[in-house]
């Protein structure tokens, strides 16, 4: 009986021991740090920002309605760089569930050319997995201008 005691006291001590305790205030940072250099990443093709901060099991839908995956994200923005775009992320709210975060928010893209402009308002699903924050999934929507 004594050694039941010893072990079901061990197996509770390496269960919360293992338990990851997440640091939403770093997290919160990452998450907002991460939405300028994704809107800045699709601007000038860059796919390792991409990589890093999208899932491989994203899904998105597009402007259009349109759903891509993390590998279209990352072939249409290589092909669309053009660096001919300032994109600025603003706005931005971000809540937390457990290992999810909603990450809401606007960005301007302001064209360098003749300073015109268009703002979308976007949300983002982030989970937390293999200590790392993702993207899972990702909504935007042009506003009426």
């Amino acid at each position: 009986m004594k050694n039941l005691e010893i072990i079901i006291l061990m197996l509770c001590l390496f269960h919360f021991s293992c338990s990851e305790k997440i640091d939403y205030e770093a997290a919160n940072a990452y998450i907002l740090k991460s939405a300028q250099e994704w809107a800045e990443a699709i601007n000038a093709g860059d796919s390792l920002v991409i990589d890093r901060i999208v899932a491989d099991d994203f899904v998105g839908v597009s402007l259009r309605g349109d759903l891509y995956d993390k590998q279209t994200l990352i072939r249409e923005s290589k092909m669309k760089a053009n660096r001919s775009y300032k994109p600025k992320v603003f706005n931005v709210t971000i809540r937390f569930y457990g290992k999810a975060a909603v990450a809401q928010g606007n960005e301007t893209w302001t064209k360098i050319a003749d300073s015109t402009s268009t703002t979308n308002i976007w949300t983002d699903t982030w989970i937390y997995r293999d200590k790392k924050w993702q993207i899972v999934a990702a909504q935007d929507l042009k506003l009426n201008q």
